[in-house]
């Protein structure tokens, strides 16, 4: 019986290893991806918000299947389908079809629907109770781990092949994939069984209602809420997603076997730990500017603060098992609390010293914090606290309602977080004009006959370039009589013009570090009403 479990264990964290990093291995190769399909970002952003639509969709379907015919029989499903998306992915690189590739992301993302819940909800239910944190401990280790460092191995992968070869970050997949179907053959079925029809309708209205409401809040600025909002890409998907809601609510309260448990919404407990779930899904995503964030702060070249990421992972990867035992002795909201505390303490770090000193030890000692508290909040307390609330016969898809609400938080994270960088960045050439231009001047700006490419280049230039690109800019914009003057100033004025960008720049990095503070501390708040008794939930 303990070989099976490990046999077992290895099989799930391996699936979940796959689908947690395929979603951060694409993120360094998306421009890449762009140029080699000669596409504009805003075509090529669909490459990430389609996999994201459809995984969330895809969750609670695969989730409730797997709790009615198996969840090994789904499991298998949704590693094979998962690794030919990945197949075709990767082949798209030699076929030269976005379409194509677009459509392959969409079975890739219909596979990872599939593997974490039921991963997760397997290890936690095959051990006993008292072992359950630690098992779902190495779930977080793992998931959060891969979670992070996506970014550095793709980054890794497009060094080491080449920018042209970037289908292989989606080859990768299949080797492991082959494993895990390998391992299943040994693994007895497990999951339950119903006799009640399959609910066909409730999946469909879910579906038009996660994805609608999924798209319309990665469309959604808040920074610019009302113009937004009123964009096509917006309110129409709003409407159609609180119009489909009533509807969803009332087939699945009549259905006999819902693919949605709407008694998880009449739990107080559950409704506080989704509650806690969706805001961990906001608070993840400051995790994803620290690369860039170290760049600017320790003037790293553009690309290389993706290192940093792997440091953040190695505080998470040692805090997740730590956290594990602690679930076994003082349940998920005591660990979900250390976790808030320490993201709490490590955000304000980076917030307060990080940005103004700009040295290598008050950015690792932000990041410590900041991996402990995602080691400590990632996955398996939430797992732990939503297991011990459903019964057997719904564990993965009250987990994958849980994932669900997570994912909803992400999705609206970035437009709020980019906000505070983006509007700093628009200060950087007005800071630095008032500093070193005599009094009433300033910078020209870019305009008829200037190359589009040049003023991109500027925009985004970051702390190691940004001298050398103000000057090729000027030397294209100012009038020959002026150059004499302007030019010498900026070579003159390096050092100042490279300090006024690291300081404007951080000055967003910073509000943005302390919104992410204040969004823990709303979670650290949610988790003092979960009581550590178990309420299964019928």
């Amino acid at each position: 019986m303990k070989k099976s479990n490990n046999l077992m264990l290895i099989l799930f964290l391996l699936g979940i290893f796959l689908g947690a990093i395929d979603s951060g291995i694409v993120s360094p190769a998306r421009e890449v991806i762009q140029h080699g399909f000669g596409i504009d970002a805003s075509t090529g952003i669909w490459m990430i918000t389609i996999y994201t639509l459809m995984y969330a969709v895809s969750m609670p379907i695969t989730s409730k299947m797997a709790d009615r015919i198996g969840h090994k029989r789904v499991y298998v499903f949704s590693i094979t389908v998962f690794m030919l998306g990945s197949l075709f992915s990767g082949l798209t690189n030699y076929l030269d079809s976005y379409a194509l590739f677009l459509v392959a992301r969409v079975v890739q993302a219909i596979g990872a629907g599939g593997i974490l819940p039921i991963a997760t909800t397997v290890i936690g239910q095959s051990f006993p109770e008292e072992k359950r944190g630690t098992a779902l401990g190495l779930v977080g280790m793992i998931y959060g781990v891969a979670t992070i460092i996506g970014p550095t191995m793709g980054s890794a992968l497009l060094t080491l092949v080449g920018l042209e070869n970037w289908g292989v970050i989606f080859l990768i997949n299949v080797p492991i994939a082959l494993m895990i179907l390998v391992l299943s053959r040994f693994i007895s079925s497990t999951g339950t069984t119903s006799k009640a029809p399959i609910d066909f309708i409730g999946a469909a209205l879910l579906a038009g209602f996660i994805g609608s409401l999924m798209y319309a809040l990665t469309n959604l600025n808040f920074f610019h809420f009302i113009d937004t909002i009123q964009s096509i890409t917006v309110w129409p998907f709003l409407i159609i997603a609180v119009g489909l809601l009533p509807f969803v609510i009332k087939h699945e309260m009549r259905v006999q076997d819902p693919i949605v448990n709407l008694k998880l919404f009449g739990s107080r407990q559950m409704v506080f730990t989704l509650g806690v779930a969706f805001i961990t899904g906001i608070g993840l995503m400051g995790m994803v500017f620290v690369p860039q964030f170290g760049e600017n702060t320790l003037k790293i070249a553009s690309g290389k603060g993706g290192y940093l990421v792997t440091l953040l992972a190695v505080f998470s990867g040692f805090a997740a098992p730590i956290s594990g035992k602690l679930l076994d002795k003082k349940g998920g909201a005591f660990v979900l609390r250390i976790g808030f505390a320490c993201s709490i303490v490590g955000t304000l770090i980076l917030a307060l010293l990080a940005s103004k000193a700009m040295t290598w030890p008050t950015v690792i000692l932000g990041l410590a914090f900041m991996g402990v508290g995602v080691g400590f909040t990632m996955g398996a307390p939430l797992n732990y606290l939503v297991l011990n609330k459903a019964t057997k016969e719904n564990g993965a898809s009250a987990l994958a309602t849980m994932s669900l609400i997570r994912s909803l938080g992400v999705a609206i994270s970035p437009n709020i977080m980019i906000g505070f960088i983006v509007n700093a960045g628009g200060n950087v050439m007005n800071n630095i004009s008032a500093a070193i231009m005599p009094s009433g001047m300033s910078f020209p700006a870019g305009g008829e006959g200037i190359s589009p490419e040049l003023l991109t280049n500027l925009q985004n230039a970051d702390v190691t370039n940004i001298v050398s690109r103000l000057t090729e800019f000027l030397d294209a914009v100012v009038p020959a009589n002026a150059k004499a003057y302007v030019l010498p100033a900026i070579e003159k004025s390096a050092d100042t013009i490279t300090s006024i960008f690291q300081t404007t720049i951080n000055e967003g990095y910073a509000q943005m570090f302390f919104m992410t503070a204040a969004i823990s501390l709303i979670g650290f708040m949610l988790t003092l009403f979960i009581e550590k008794k178990k309420v299964a939930l019928k």
